[in-house]
C-alpha cells in the first residue's frame, strides 16, 4: 500500500501505511493510474492532490488536523478494485474511502463500505441512484443535467429541427446520459430521427456513421466513452459529415484532441469546471495545478478536487476526534457547501448538483485548447 502523506506544501509518498495517528485524518482512495482509464484516472488523482493540500494548507479541517490520502491502485477493475476496498475498510485508521470512474467499479465498492460501515464518497461513476445514505454520497458532477442544458441550448442558438443519436447501448450509464440528450433537444422541437447503436470497444466506425448520416439529420449526438465517442466522432469527419455533432464530457482528458484535432475542432461538449472561466476557489486549483502538473486541470481533475474538499468539510463537522460514524452522519447532513470551484453546490439523498454551473465547451486549434462554445 501506499501512502500520499499531504501536508502544507508538495505532496509526498512513502511506500509503508503509517500509523494514521495525531493530527492525521486518513481518507483510503482508490485510483487508476494503470488500465484503460490511466489518462483520466491520473487527472482525479492530480486534482485530489491539490485539494489535499489546499485543505492543509488552509486549515480547513480545524484544530491543526490535516488530511491524509491512503493511496491504493485500482485500475478501474471492479474485482481489484473490491479487494483494495476491503484493504482499506480493515485499516481502522481509514475515516473513509473515494473511488470509482466506472459505475460497475462503483457498484462492487459500494456494498463493502455499506458492510463495513465506512464513509464512501463516489467521484465519478455516472449510473443514476448511485448515492445510498447514510454511507455513501456522490461528488459527481452528473452528465444528465449538461447534457440536457447543451441539447437544448444548441438546438436553440443553431435552429435545429432534426437529430439522430449515437449511442452505446451496452453501457446503462451512457444509455441514460443519451436520454437527457435527446430530453434537452426535444425540449427544443428537435425531432428524433432515430439511433445507431455502438458498442465498448469498438474500434470501426465506419458503417455506424454511414448509417446515421443516412438519416439526413441537421445534428448528430454522440454519446459513448471517451475512445468510442473520438472515434465515432472521427468517422462522421471522415464519411464528410457537414450537421452538427454533439458530444458529452467523455471527451475531456489528456491527448484527446491530438489524436483527432480536424474531427473535435469546435464540437461543442459540456463541463461544470472551466479554468478560464473559475471562481476564486478554482482559480487557486487552476493555478496550483498548472505549477505542479504543468496543465489546466480538466472536469475529470475537478471531480477528484471536489471529493476531496468535500470529504474535508464533512472532517470538519466531525468532532476535534472524527469516526467513521461521525463523518458518515456530518456527510449524510450536507444540503449545501459553499466556496467550492463549482461555486455553491447543493445535495439531495447524498447527491451533489452543481448543474447551475455547466458551461459549454470546445476544443479550438491549433492546440486544443478548451474554450466557450461559440456556435
Amino acid at each position: 500500500m501506499t501512502v500520499v502523506a499531504l501536508s502544507a506544501g508538495c505532496a509526498k509518498t512513502s511506500g509503508s501505511t503509517g500509523s494514521g495517528g495525531g493530527n492525521s485524518a486518513r481518507i483510503g482512495i482508490i485510483v487508476a493510474e494503470t488500465g484503460p482509464l490511466a489518462g483520466a484516472g491520473r487527472s482525479w488523482l492530480q486534482g485530489a492532490t491539490i485539494a489535499a493540500n489546499h485543505v492543509n494548507d488552509q486549515g480547513l479541517i480545524g484544530s491543526g488536523r490535516k488530511i491524509e490520502l491512503v493511496k491504493k491502485e485500482g485500475s478501474e477493475d471492479p474485482a481489484k478494485s473490491a479487494g483494495v476496498a476491503a484493504q482499506l475498510a480493515a485499516d481502522k485508521s481509514i475515516l473513509g474511502l473515494a473511488c470509482c470512474i466506472l459505475s460497475p467499479v462503483a457498484g462492487a465498492v459500494k456494498p463493502i463500505a455499506i458492510a463495513q460501515k465506512v464513509p464512501l464518497d463516489i467521484w465519478g461513476a455516472t449510473e443514476p441512484n448511485m448515492a445510498q445514505l447514510p454511507y455513501v454520497i456522490r461528488t459527481t458532477t452528473m452528465p444528465h443535467p449538461a447534457n440536457e442544458a447543451i441539447g437544448k441550448a444548441v438546438a436553440e442558438k443553431k435552429g435545429l429541427k432534426s437529430a439522430a443519436y449515437s449511442v452505446m447501448t451496452d453501457n446503462a450509464g451512457i444509455v441514460s446520459q443519451a436520454a437527457a440528450f435527446k430530453k434537452g433537444l426535444e425540449s427544443a422541437g428537435v425531432s428524433d430521427l432515430g439511433q445507431v447503436g455502438i458498442l465498448s470497444k469498438q474500434t470501426d466506425f465506419t458503417s455506424a456513421a454511414a448509417q446515421l448520416i443516412q438519416k439526413n439529420p441537421e445534428s448528430i449526438v454522440v454519446a459513448a466513452t471517451q475512445s468510442e465517442a473520438v472515434g465515432m466522432i472521427a468517422a462522421l469527419h471522415d464519411k464528410g459529415y457537414k450537421g452538427q455533432i454533439i458530444t458529452g464530457e467523455t471527451v475531456v482528458g489528456t491527448g484527446v484532441f491530438k489524436s483527432q484535432p480536424d474531427a473535435l475542432d469546435k464540437v461543442p461538449f459540456p463541463v461544470y469546471y472551466l479554468a478560464s472561466a473559475a471562481n476564486t476557489q478554482g482559480k487557486k486549483f487552476a493555478d496550483d495545478y498548472k505549477k505542479q502538473y504543468g496543465a489546466d486541470p480538466d472536469d475529470f481533475a475537478a471531480q477528484g478536487y471536489n471529493a476531496i474538499w468535500t470529504m474535508a468539510v464533512g472532517l470538519k463537522a466531525a468532532g476535534d476526534e472524527p469516526t467513521r460514524a461521525s463523518l458518515t452522519k456530518a456527510l449524510g447532513d450536507l444540503k449545501s457547501v459553499d466556496n467550492t470551484i463549482y461555486g455553491t453546490v447543493t445535495f439531495d439523498g447524498g447527491q451533489l448538483d452543481a448543474s447551475a454551473g455547466v458551461k459549454i465547451v470546445s476544443y479550438t486549434k491549433p492546440n486544443g485548447e478548451i474554450q466557450s462554445w461559440n456556435g
